[in-house]
């Protein structure tokens, strides 16, 4: 390992220069710049260091690894120890602590909730923190081809540990999509404090870390598709060693005496070699200056001028009754919530006893009823609906619903 004190110096030094931003920003939980007495300088510098992450519009928050650092220090008592958990194991804290504040809240210990909500803004804080630093250090050992191993066994078992540590990292943002941990937070007393910064933290990044576990994954496939070609050739090299040490005679001959080539060297197919031309080299710019005079020249288009138009007429107003006129699949999701009890219906069940509706695609019916659950109105206030799924791939990002089960909430 490479020794730099000079450099660790540096950084200490720039870490006491700005010593009170950090106290600031480990005892009150975020600071912005009016907290910065170099006008928001400081907070840039911290903010390049990985110091302070940007928590919300303008506000800054204490990294999650110092913050642990200084609980140690300090020795601070947390509720929930975070030494050795993953990205799966702070997902499934969540929930816990934020049943905590409910009771608290319930029991009337206002304190402890406020307690309880502290501890979920760090989970989520090193929840964040844990999936970002994840991914970048999966890029740059992707990018860069990963450690040096000595043997090609080794180096293909490190691509699939690679591989499996994303799909790990897939499936746990997976059970985060599909928590709806928010919608139970906003349910939650007091979950107005947990959602916000839930949701600047967790929810506002799924879409990129998606796209990065994307990238990384079509590098990871390719690399590993491209190390299994090598086995094909080591095995071509370790036949021809073999031979060589069966045959310690043998002197290939020039490859001009052969008229034609032997058969030992058709055996396995040829590498392709094609030229292609070095454009920073002097000596061939006379040759690309004939072929680029040689182009012809592209005439920009000319367009017409537009020509006037005429005033149409106005379309004629819709009656009373045209206006009024509601769609067939209106009238049949308000027969279906009439229809509906304690009992859970199937949707497309309901709708294959209605001859009327024979014309309404299954489809069409199904995002009617999940348009409605999505909108909260006053009728469909005390309904349940529960869609059913099936298993898609982890990284598709898509979620296939069959069918709806729809019944009233007592």
């Amino acid at each position: 390992m490479p020794n730099h004190p000079d450099l660790v110096i540096a950084h200490l030094n720039e870490l006491h220069k700005h010593r009170q931003l950090i106290a600031a920003a480990y005892n009150r939980g975020e600071v912005d710049h009016s907290d910065d007495p170099d006008g928001g300088r400081g907070l840039h510098k911290l903010n390049q260091a990985r110091i302070l992450i940007p928590f919300k519009e303008g506000t800054y928050r204490l990294a999650s690894s110092l913050a642990k650092h200084l609980d140690e220090a300090l020795r601070v008592d947390r509720l929930y120890s975070m030494v050795g958990a993953d990205v799966a194991d702070l997902d499934r804290r969540l929930p816990e602590i934020a049943d905590l504040v409910a009771h608290a809240i319930f029991d009337g210990r206002p304190d402890d909730a406020d307690r309880y909500i502290d501890e979920f803004d760090r989970a989520v804080f090193a929840l964040s923190d844990s999936v970002t630093v994840a991914l970048q250090f999966l890029r740059v050992l992707a990018d860069n081809r990963f450690a040096n191993v000595p043997t090609y066994a080794e180096k293909r078992a490190q691509n699939e540990f690679y591989l499996g540590r994303v799909e790990s990292i897939s499936q746990a943002l997976g059970a985060i999509q599909s928590s709806n941990l928010l919608h139970t937070l906003e349910a939650t007393p007091e979950g107005e404090r947990m959602c916000e910064t839930y949701r600047s933290q967790i929810v506002n990044h799924l879409p990129q870390w998606r796209a990065q576990l994307l990238d990384i994954t079509a590098i990871l496939r390719d690399y590993l598709f491209r190390t299994r070609q090598i086995e094909l050739l080591a095995k071509r090299m370790r036949a021809f060693e073999l031979f060589l040490k069966r045959t310690p005679s043998f002197v290939p001959q020039e490859i001009e005496v052969f008229d034609d080539a032997p058969a030992w060297m058709r055996r396995a197919a040829g590498f392709s070699l094609v030229a292609h031309p070095c454009i920073q080299n002097p000596v061939q710019e006379q040759v690309f200056y004939d072929i680029a005079m040689s182009i012809p020249s592209v005439k920009p288009p000319i367009s017409a001028p537009a020509r006037l138009g005429a005033l149409l007429p106005d379309e004629p107003e819709l009656t009373d009754d045209e206006m009024a006129s509601t769609q067939p699949w209106q009238e049949a999701l308000a027969a279906l919530l009439a229809d509906l009890g304690d009992v859970p219906v199937s949707a497309l069940a309901w709708k294959a006893q209605r001859c009327d509706l024979a014309q309404l695609d299954d489809d069409i019916w199904l995002l009617c009823l999940l348009h409605e659950g999505s909108l909260r109105r006053r009728r469909s206030a005390d309904v349940n609906f529960e869609p059913i799924t099936i298993d898609t791939e982890p990284l598709c990002g898509n979620i296939y619903v069959t069918d709806l089960l729809l019944s009233k909430v007592r």
